[in-house]
């Protein structure tokens, strides 16, 4: 049995409950800082509006019910990333409760809660050790915002949770509420034997990482249960160069934590207008995108599919879609630079920064015109997404035009011969210059196909 807590980074400029900055324009520890994210005494903390708004974006279209009134709550805490010694979150009432995401098979994997609770700080270790003799504390990230998705322990198999977390990030990337580029998204994963103690691997980040965590824990505990020992209910840390867990704490429990109602935040009320108005603004989500993407563009159901899986991508082929065409757009999208980001082992989203679209479309352009075979249109695209090569460039710099046939240049040249009898006659007059003239118009007919030399040797074979 497999439940996941999923906390999400919201993509706000501010914290949670102050107006220090999320992104600082400086790198330096402690410098995006104040008496509220660090509590002194006497701050008081303000709610965050655009970080309401977004955390009830997630909840809605994570189809759950909305609590139209909920308040905060002080978790103790008592680590040095966490300076005032308890986090503001919510407990007994969060915004969004009793939601589902839908795997691929049909099966509906509950979200028991959907709530906002500010991040601690970071815990720098020695040379990245956790054993190292001392670490320090960057509190710069200390009360950014972060939404926990909870779900129910549906999950059967780490495949379902890596396929939950597919779903998860095609969601929030529709709802433009998350960083793909900088933002975190981390889950603690909770497994158990049924009719077993579950075990917790802490801060696992990445989707990969998941579900190489959860195959280690699930053999691990299979093994005890066959063994006839007792598994201990424990936090387990996940290691990312061996792919296994370790036990780093006794698990605490829910009394453990202490809350208490947040006294120096008010309880909040949600109108049924603004709970609307949050329901309207939100986009096509991916599952309604990929049908209409498969009847609008003629593509397939399973190229549709795979370019709805993330709003950058989607936005990406109507773009050039429109510039081309259709099926130009999904040999690039869908084919060629999906396999491009999964080789560099990146979501599409992070590869944004690394495209210039108008350059693209050139490239299409080219291979729309039948300039450039499809080899010449993949080394292109990797020069330009990987080194940042301007795709033209690449291809001049290569040789990776195609030739024209001499049928063709043939063609051309009667073409232009037959619109400007006048050079032709100047020409047959002995007037050189009028033959650099029309070899200049072939080569621009022939769109830099044609050899300059082929297309002289044919214009003086025909005005001899």
């Amino acid at each position: 049995m497999i439940g996941l807590e999923c906390h999400v980074q919201l993509d706000t400029y501010s914290k949670l409950f102050c107006s220090c900055p999320t992104k600082p324009e400086t790198e330096e520890p402690n410098s995006a800082c104040c008496e509220i994210c660090l509590g002194m005494p006497g701050s008081k903390p303000v709610l965050n509006k655009k970080a309401l708004d977004y955390a009830l974006k997630v909840a809605l279209a994570l189809n759950c019910k909305i609590n139209e009134k909920f308040f905060f709550s002080r978790k103790t805490y008592f680590y040095p990333d966490m300076s005032k010694n308890f986090q503001i979150t919510q407990y007994e009432i969060p915004i969004g409760s009793q939601g589902f995401i839908e795997l691929s098979s049909g099966k509906k994997i509950c979200i028991r809660r959907v709530h906002l609770e500010e991040d601690p700080a970071a815990l720098v270790h020695e040379s990245g050790l956790l054993s190292s003799s001392y670490c320090l504390v960057n509190y710069n990230r200390s009360g950014i915002p972060l939404i926990e998705i909870v779900t129910e322990p549906d999950m059967a198999s780490p495949q379902e949770a890596r396929e939950f977390l597919d779903q998860l990030t095609m969601i929030l990337s529709y709802l433009d509420v998350f960083d793909f580029e900088n933002g975190t998204l981390k889950a603690d994963c909770n497994l158990s034997v049924v009719g077993n103690e579950r075990a917790e691997i802490k801060n696992v980040t990445g989707k990969r990482n998941v579900e190489k965590a959860l195959e280690f824990e699930a053999k691990r505990q299979l093994e005890l249960v066959k063994q006839g020992k007792q598994i201990v209910r424990e936090t387990r840390g996940f290691d990312e160069k061996n792919l296994s867990t370790k036990s780093l704490r006794k698990k605490e429990t829910e009394e453990d934590y202490g809350y208490i109602f947040e006294g120096d935040l008010v309880a909040f009320e949600l109108t049924k207008k603004k709970i609307d108005a949050i329901r309207k603004s939100l986009p096509e989500l991916h599952s309604d995108k990929a049908k209409r993407l498969a009847k609008e563009f003629g593509i397939s159901e399973y190229d549709a599919k795979v370019i709805s899986g993330s709003k950058f991508l989607s936005d990406l082929f109507e773009e050039f879609a429109k510039a081309s065409s259709a099926k130009t757009a999904n040999f690039f999208v869908s084919g060629v630079f999906v396999s491009i980001a999964h080789y560099e082992n990146k979501e599409p989203e992070e590869m944004a920064p690394r495209l210039n679209v108008s350059q693209l479309k050139e490239l299409l352009a080219l291979f729309e015109q039948n300039r450039i075979n499809e080899k010449a249109l993949k080394e292109a695209a990797i020069a330009h997404i990987t080194k940042g090569k301007n795709p033209l460039d690449f291809i001049k710099e290569n040789c990776l035009f195609k030739e024209a046939s001499s049928g063709e240049v043939e063609k051309i040249v009667e073409k232009v011969l037959s619109a400007n009898p006048k050079a032709v006659a100047d020409l047959k007059a002995g007037n050189e210059k009028s033959l650099n003239f029309l070899v200049g118009l072939a080569m621009r007919e022939s769109k830099g196909k044609a050899e300059p030399r082929e297309i002289k040797r044919i214009i003086e074979e025909k005005t001899k």
